[in-house]
C-alpha cells in the first residue's frame, strides 16, 4: 500500500512543494516544485491548482503547509503540575499574556514538557494568530485544496532530519535552521524539541565580515545562550548541530566548527529518503518534505497541528442577530408557558366554579324539594331561611336570645298596675315589637304603666303614643308601643 503527501512550504517570496510518498518503511521524492512569488500578478491559488492540473501532483494525496516562520511564536515556561494539567487539557488561558497576540487571537499548543526540580515542569508552547491562520487557509480555500496539518517550520524541518538523520533520536542535540530574514535554533534532547528561538537576521553594512562570518558569529554565540538556558551548561565538544541552511553558504559549517568545537552536521534531505539522481531539486526542500513526513511519519518526529489549536481554543463571535433571535425565542417560549398556565389555571378554576354550582344545586334541591323553580339557588335559599326565621321566631324557640309571644304576654300581664283598671282592646305581638291599645281611669295610671314596663329587662323601649281622654265616660285611651330585647340572662334563669 503506498500513502503520499503533499508538504507545501509558502514562503514571503516562493511557493514550494515536495511529494513524497510511503511504500512499507521506504520514503520516495515523487515530485518537486518551486515558483517565485515576487511579481503582483503571481497568484498563490493559481499555482496551487496548477500543481495537480499542470504538474502531476496527486490530487488525492494529503497535505501538510507551513505557517511562516515571523507567524509563529514560541515560548518556554515554567509551571506547576496544576498548571500543566490544564494546559495538557487546552486550557490556554494562562498562555493569554505570554504571546504577542491579542488574548482572544491566540491559538496556541503545547509542543514538549520536561521535569524540573522541586516539583516543576518546563513547557515549550507555540502560537500563531488567528487572523494569520485564517489568512493561510483562505489562500488554500481559494484553490479548493484543504490540509492536514498546519505546521511550525521548524518542525518540518526536525522531520525532515529524524528520517534522514536517525541518530538525532538518542541524546542531545541543536537544529540551526538559516531561511533567508531568520535563524530558528532548537534545542534536543531524545528526539523532543525542549527550546526553539526565531533571531531576525540582518546584514551588517559596517566591514563586520562576509555574510557567512555574520551568521556564523549569530549562529555560535545565540547558540551558546539557547544551550545554556536550557541546560545551564555550555555546549560540549560531542554535541551535534544539525546545520539546515536555505541560502548559499558554502563555508558556514568550518565557521561554525571553529568558534563553537562542536560536530556540525550538514543535513542531507536525500540520505534516508529516495530520489532519482536528476530528480534532485534545486532549491532547499528541507521544511517541504519535512511537512509531508510530518503526516507520514509523525511517530518519527513530533510537532504542533494549528489546524487543532484554532479549532479548540476558538471564542465563538459574538452574533448580535443571532443572540436577538435566541432571546426572542426565549420570550416567546416563556409567554407562552405563560399563557399556558393561564388557561391551565382558568380551565382548573372553571371546573372547580361548576362543581360547587352542582353541589349547591344538589344542596338546594335536598333542602326545597318542593321548590321546582330554580333561579338563584343561593338567594332563594337566604330567602327562604329568612322566612323561616321570621315564622319561628313568632313561636319562641328558634332564637334563644328573644322573649317569646308567651313571654311577652306573661311579662306585660304581670306589670300591669292593680288599681289603675287597665282594659287592653288590641294587642300586636310581632318578631321585635309590641303594640297594646287599651284605656284606663287616668293618665296617672298609664305612665305608672310605662314605668313598670320599661324595667322589663325583655323590653328595651316603651313608649305611649295617642294619649287622650275620652268625653263619654271620661276614661283615657292610649297606644304604647314596646321594642324587645334579647335578654339571655332571663331566660337562662328560667
Amino acid at each position: 500500500m503506498v500513502r503520499r503527501c503533499v508538504g507545501i512550504e509558502i514562503g514571503p517570496s516562493y511557493l514550494r512543494a515536495v511529494q513524497v510518498s510511503l511504500t512499507g518503511e521506504h520514503f520516495s521524492i515523487e515530485k518537486a516544485f518551486s515558483a517565485q512569488t515576487r511579481r503582483s500578478t503571481d497568484s498563490l491559488s493559481n499555482i496551487l491548482r496548477s500543481l495537480s492540473d499542470r504538474f502531476g501532483f496527486d490530487r488525492h494525496a494529503d497535505l501538510a503547509v507551513s505557517m511562516p516562520n515571523d507567524a509563529v511564536f514560541f515560548r518556554n515556561l515554567q509551571t506547576d503540575s496544576a498548571t500543566l494539567e490544564r494546559l495538557r487539557s487546552r486550557d490556554f488561558s494562562s498562555l493569554e499574556y505570554h504571546f504577542p497576540i491579542p488574548p482572544d487571537e491566540i491559538a496556541a499548543q503545547v509542543c514538549s514538557t520536561r521535569q524540573l526540580p522541586g516539583e516543576k515542569w518546563s513547557v515549550l508552547a507555540a502560537a500563531v494568530a488567528r487572523t494569520s491562520l485564517r489568512e493561510r487557509l483562505q489562500i488554500l480555500s481559494e484553490a479548493k485544496v484543504h490540509p492536514r496539518l498546519v505546521d511550525a517550520p521548524i518542525f518540518a524541518v526536525h522531520a525532515a532530519i529524524a528520517v534522514n538523520h536517525p541518530e538525532i533520536a538518542a541524546g542531545q542535540a541543536v537544529i540551526a535552521y538559516v531561511s533567508e530574514h531568520c535563524l530558528t535554533l532548537a534545542v534536543i534532547q531524545d528526539n523532543n524539541i525542549l527550546f526553539v528561538r526565531n533571531i531576525p537576521m540582518v546584514a551588517s553594512g559596517d566591514g563586520g565580515g562576509s555574510i557567512e562570518e555574520q551568521i556564523a558569529e549569530l549562529l555560535s554565540r545565540e547558540a551558546q545562550m539557547t544551550w545554556q538556558r536550557a541546560f545551564g551548561t555550555a555546549i560540549g565538544q560531542q554535541t551535534r548541530i544539525y546545520l539546515v541552511t536555505a541560502i548559499t553558504c558554502e563555508y558556514l559549517q568550518p565557521l561554525i566548527e571553529e568558534s563553537l568545537h562542536c560536530q556540525i552536521v550538514v543535513v542531507d534531505p536525500y540520505a534516508k529518503v529516495m530520489n532519482d539522481a536528476d530528480r534532485k531539486a534545486d532549491f532547499p526542500i528541507y521544511v517541504a518534505e519535512g511537512l509531508a513526513l510530518r503526516v507520514l511519519a509523525s511517530e518519527l518526529a513530533g510537532g504542533v497541528s494549528f489546524l487543532e489549536a484554532g479549532a479548540a481554543n476558538a471564542r465563538p463571535k459574538l452574533n448580535i442577530r443571532k443572540e436577538v433571535i435566541t432571546c426572542a425565542a426565549l420570550v416567546g417560549a416563556i409567554a407562552a408557558v405563560w399563557l399556558v398556565g393561564i388557561f391551565i389555571r382558568l380551565s382548573y378554576l372553571e371546573s372547580n366554579y361548576a362543581r360547587v354550582k352542582n353541589q349547591i344545586k344538589d344542596t338546594f334541591k335536598a333542602a326545597l324539594p318542593e321548590e321546582k323553580n330554580i333561579v338563584n339557588p343561593l338567594v332563594q335559599l337566604e330567602q327562604k331561611l329568612a322566612s323561616f326565621r321570621n315564622d319561628y321566631r313568632l313561636f319562641a324557640s328558634f332564637d334563644p336570645a328573644a322573649l317569646g309571644p308567651f313571654e311577652v304576654l306573661q311579662s306585660i300581664s304581670t306589670s300591669a298596675p292593680s288599681q289603675a283598671n287597665l282594659r287592653v282592646n288590641d294587642l300586636f305581638i310581632s318578631g321585635d315589637s309590641v303594640r297594646i291599645s287599651g284605656t284606663c281611669n287616668s293618665f296617672e295610671s298609664i305612665y305608672q304603666w310605662q314605668r313598670l314596663l320599661q324595667q322589663v329587662p325583655g323590653f328595651k323601649l316603651v313608649d305611649v303614643q295617642d294619649v287622650q281622654k275620652e268625653p263619654k265616660g271620661g276614661s283615657v285611651s292610649f297606644t304604647m308601643l314596646l321594642s324587645l330585647a334579647k335578654v339571655p340572662a332571663v331566660r337562662e334563669q328560667k
